[in-house]
């Protein structure tokens, strides 16, 4: 889009991960006029340096007489990023996360808080977090289980719109570093997605459990031509995300057994291979808006007053 009437905009919305940064600007409703987006994730903008990145973004959207409010989501509030925001503990809900927003330097620069889990086993406290997701899940607006794929994916239950509980998992960065840095990349050859490997992986496993006894498989079926070496990578990736789905449907049973559809979130090509999982789980699925990060942020922003309600 290009060159949006100005005095239509009301909010600029941010979500900044760890690898990207997109921007929106946004109308009176919540309506995306113009939107943006770059590389330059917190992982690649040089400390004390946020305010000059964010600004070379979303300057020209602003009004000389008045700047534009901004929220931002994401780990741009994490240690590692602009500033840390703090945590919001389970249950989280539109008005909590309006209540604990982050105001950077005196601003009209708002950072989205992270929502927190904590949980007592027989052995230790423990925790999980989430940041960015927690903006995602309140644009789209609905109840049920959600799927977020991802470097770090989560699967999330939301109850009366906020989230009640959650659990992380490691699954796109564990690839990343077998794919990259390991004995079983030796025998892989290109990342085209090759569907009846990725397939194979599925089924291995969700009929064998052992995640760990599985990934040497994928060395296995190179030595010995079961898999042609340019389906490898695929064949590992269904290992990796069917593995996640079998541990999470230990976990949440009872959204399986009732059939409720997974409410799928994330970029299209992630949404496509869970979909493709959740099929052979014998899970319906249905895609979340592509636009929930910046309706989320407009409408935490309306809950905390930044933007004003609907007359």
């Amino acid at each position: 889009m290009s060159n949006p009437p100005k005095q239509a905009a009301a909010l600029i919305a941010v979500d900044w991960g760890t690898s990207s940064l997109r921007g929106y600007l946004l109308d009176a409703v919540g309506t995306t006029l113009d939107s943006r987006a770059t590389a330059q994730g917190i992982l690649h903008v040089a400390t004390g340096t946020f305010s000059e990145t964010l600004a070379a973004l979303t300057s020209s959207w602003h009004s000389r007489e008045e700047p534009l409010p901004v929220l931002l989501s994401g780990m741009v509030g994490s240690k590692q990023g602009w500033r840390e925001a703090p945590y919001l503990d389970t249950p989280a809900s539109v008005a909590g996360l309006a209540r604990n927003l982050l105001q950077v330097d005196g601003q009209r620069i708002w950072i989205v808080p992270g929502v927190k889990q904590s949980a007592v086993t027989a052995a230790e406290l423990t925790h999980d977090v989430m940041r960015g997701e927690e903006t995602q899940i309140v644009g789209a607006q609905q109840d049920g289980i959600f799927v977020l794929p991802g470097t770090h994916s989560k699967w999330v239950v939301v109850e009366r719109g906020g989230i009640v509980r959650f659990r992380t998992f490691m699954t796109g960065e564990v690839f990343a570093a077998l794919r990259a840095h390991t004995i079983l990349a030796r025998l892989m050859q290109g990342d085209l997605h090759d569907a009846p490997a990725f397939a194979h992986g599925i089924r291995r496993s969700k009929t064998e459990p052992g995640l760990l006894a599985n990934l040497f498989s994928a060395r296995t079926a190179g030595l010995f031509n079961q898999i042609a070496p340019e389906a490898l990578s695929s064949y590992l990736s269904g290992l990796l995300i069917g593995a996640e789905f079998a541990e999470a449907m230990r976990e949440f049973g009872g959204f399986a057994a009732v059939k409720q559809p997974l409410i799928l979130n994330g970029s299209a090509h992630l949404v496509e291979r869970y979909g493709e999982v959740a099929a052979v789980f014998a899970m319906p699925t249905v895609a979340a808006s592509e636009d929930s990060a910046a309706r989320g942020a407009f409408l935490i922003a309306q809950a905390a007053g930044i933007v004003a309600p609907p007359v």
